[in-house]
C-alpha cells in the first residue's frame, strides 16, 4: 500500500468514534432468572444508602440512564438492568408477554435480593414497573413511571413546543425481521450518534453516546406479538398500586394534560406532572428538572 494511502486510512479509523464502556466505578454482571440471564450495571456502591433499580425503554439499553444516575448516585445505591431483547441479555421469544418483563424484573430482584427497592422506568420500562406494582404491591418501596402510556389519546400532543427538524436518518425499527434488525444493528456507532444529535439536540452528547450503543446491541423483538398480553387496563393497574408513586409526562396541550391528570387520579397514593419543553424522553429532554422532580419526590419516601 503506498505511504499517502495508508496515511490516510490510519487517520480514518483513528478518526471513527469507538463505543463508550462502563462509566468509571461502576460494574455489571447476569443473573439467571425467568429462564434466561438478565444482564445489569451497577453504579457506584453506595451501601447503606436507598436502593434504586431503574428499567429502561423500549430499543435503550441500561447505560441509557448514565447521565440520569450521575446526578442521583450519591445519594442511591443505583442499578441499570437491560431488559430481555436489549443490552447483553438474553433474546425474546414469540411466547413472551407483558407479564414476561414483569417476571423478568422481579425475578432479577430476587436473585440479588434487594429488599423494598424504589423502581423507575421510562416508557416500555414504565409499563413493566407500573405492572409490576399492581401485581407485587408489597414489593416496591416507591415507584417512578417517565412518560408511561395512561390510555390517553396523544395525536395532538405527540411533540413538544420544541420538537427537532425532520430526520434525514431512517427511523430506527423495534420489532420486524431478523435481517432488518440486524442491518441496524450493523449501522456504524457514528451514523447512530450522529442521528441522535441531530434528532435530540437539548440531550448531553454522554445520552446520545448511550443511546448509539443501546441501538447496536438491541435484538428484537423478531415476532409481531411478542410483548403482548395481560388483561388488567391501566385503570386497573394505577388503582391496585399501594406504592407511593410519581408520574412525569412529557409536555403536551391543556386538553390531552387534562386526559392525563384524570387517568391519574386512579392511584391511591400518587400524582402526577407535566415536565414543560420535554417530548417522550424527557430525562434527556429536560434532565435537570425531570431529576429536581424525582428527587424531591424520593425525599418524602
Amino acid at each position: 500500500m503506498k505511504p499517502l494511502l495508508l496515511l490516510a486510512v490510519w487517520t480514518s479509523l483513528a478518526m471513527a468514534a469507538a463505543p463508550p464502556g462502563i462509566p468509571d466505578g461502576w460494574s455489571d454482571g447476569f443473573v439467571y432468572a425467568n429462564g434466561i440471564r438478565i444482564h445489569y450495571y451497577h453504579a457506584v456502591p453506595a451501601p447503606g444508602k436507598p436502593v434504586l433499580v431503574m428499567a429502561h425503554g423500549a430499543t435503550d439499553n441500561g447505560l441509557s440512564w448514565t447521565t440520569t444516575t450521575w446526578d442521583l448516585q450519591a445519594a442511591y445505591d443505583i442499578y441499570m438492568v437491560d431488559a430481555r431483547g436489549h443490552g447483553l441479555s438474553d433474546s425474546a421469544t414469540a411466547a413472551d408477554t407483558n407479564d414476561t418483563a414483569v417476571e423478568d424484573l422481579v425475578g432479577f430482584l430476587r436473585a440479588v435480593k434487594l429488599s423494598k427497592p424504589i423502581l423507575m422506568g421510562h416508557s416500555m420500562g414504565a409499563a413493566t414497573v407500573m405492572r409490576l406494582a399492581a401485581q407485587y404491591p408489597d414489593l416496591p418501596r416507591a415507584i417512578i413511571l417517565l412518560d408511561p402510556g395512561l390510555g390517553v389519546p396523544v395525536a395532538r400532543g405527540a411533540a413538544p413546543p420544541s420538537a427537532a427538524p425532520p430526520s434525514v436518518f431512517p427511523a430506527l425499527l423495534m420489532s420486524g425481521a431478523p435481517e432488518s434488525l440486524v442491518a441496524q444493528n450493523n449501522r456504524s456507532f457514528d451514523d447512530l450518534v450522529a442521528q441522535c444529535r441531530q434528532q435530540t439536540p437539548k440531550w448531553d452528547p454522554v445520552d446520545c453516546q448511550y443511546w448509539a450503543l443501546s441501538k447496536k446491541q438491541f435484538h428484537g423483538s423478531y415476532f409481531e406479538r411478542a410483548g403482548r398480553g395481560g388483561g388488567m387496563s391501566i385503570a386497573d393497574m394505577l388503582g391496585k398500586i399501594t406504592a407511593p408513586t410519581l408520574i412525569l409526562k412529557a409536555d403536551v396541550p391543556p386538553d390531552v394534560r387534562q386526559a392525563n391528570e384524570a387517568a391519574a387520579k386512579a392511584l391511591q397514593n400518587g400524582k402526577l406532572i407535566h415536565v414543560d419543553d420535554a417530548g417522550h424522553n424527557l430525562h434527556h429532554d429536560q434532565r435537570k428538572r425531570s431529576v429536581e422532580l424525582i428527587a424531591a419526590f424520593l425525599k418524602g419516601v
